[in-house]
């Protein structure tokens, strides 16, 4: 049987190798540019822990600039992509869910994207690893 901790590590790293291959992005791991990659992925499911969706929040509020509002429930953050993915002059639908929806409990917060262009979802992903939100 399988531990937690081994099951999680499972689940990742297969998560990691299916969205290695992503269209449109260059040998060194960039995005060629929200032009040179068009068509529309299918939906994505990204999840995150509380470390990942701190630094999300974070390179959303740098990049929407200061008068954005900490986005700390699911209703903001999924304001606050929309609102980053306009400015990227991007297209892409985001669905925010936070399970599980307690207060007090471990918590992982689910990021689904739909018909939105890869560039957006490798900023998403940049901005989870890096801090920082960029195309």
């Amino acid at each position: 049987m399988w531990s937690k901790l081994d099951r999680t590590r499972r689940r990742l790293l297969s998560a990691a190798f299916q969205s290695t291959a992503v269209p449109g992005a260059t040998t060194d791991g960039q995005t060629a540019g929200l032009g040179a990659s068009a068509a529309p992925v299918g939906d994505v499911v990204i999840a995150i822990g509380r470390p990942e969706f701190d630094r999300l929040g974070v390179a959303l509020q740098s990049a929407l600039g200061p008068g954005t509002t900490r986005p700390d429930t699911p209703a903001r953050l999924e304001a606050a992509l929309a609102e980053a993915i306009v400015g990227l002059g991007a297209t892409g639908r985001t669905r925010v869910a936070r399970r599980p929806a307690g207060l007090y409990t471990p918590e992982a917060w689910q990021v689904r994207l739909t018909e939105a262009e890869p560039a957006i979802e490798t900023a998403i992903r940049r901005a989870i690893r890096e801090g920082v939100f960029a195309a």
